[in-house]
């Protein structure tokens, strides 16, 4: 077996408007219905510019016992964040300060990159990177 990437992040939301919203605005992904909703899953794939499915958002249904025992928003406890490979650092803190929204910058120029720490509407936390200019 050969391991190339991640395929897609999966994130459970009591939200699933605002969630969608956060991504869409925040990293400029769009949303699509999720295929499975024939089979009764509320939920949203935000896809890149390429149609790719990054972004996997699942509506938690409170009349449903599925999940059970998961809540948006607590803590993932040993997952700590999930990063992505971005460009456009300035344009990014630009709609960080236009959304309100709290980040960290580290400046990890001698290892080539620059991050973005920001957490998402469900307590995800975001490591967003780009390749050092």
């Amino acid at each position: 077996m050969h391991v190339s990437g991640i395929d897609h992040i999966n994130i459970l939301t009591d939200d699933l408007d605002r969630t969608a919203q956060f991504y869409a605005r925040l990293m400029g992904l769009t949303q699509t219905e999720n295929p499975a909703i024939s089979l009764g899953f509320k939920g949203a794939w935000m896809r890149d510019a390429h149609g790719n499915a990054i972004i996997h958002l699942v509506w938690k249904d409170p009349q449903m016992d599925r999940y059970e025992g998961y809540a948006p928003g607590a803590s993932t406890n040993a997952v700590h964040h999930v990063a992505f490979k971005c460009a456009g650092f300035d344009e990014m803190i630009g709609k960080l300060e236009e959304m309100g929204l709290e980040y960290r910058v580290n400046d990890l120029q001698h290892l080539g990159v620059r991050q973005i720490m920001v957490t998402d509407p469900n307590a995800v936390n975001l490591e967003l990177n780009f390749v050092a200019d």
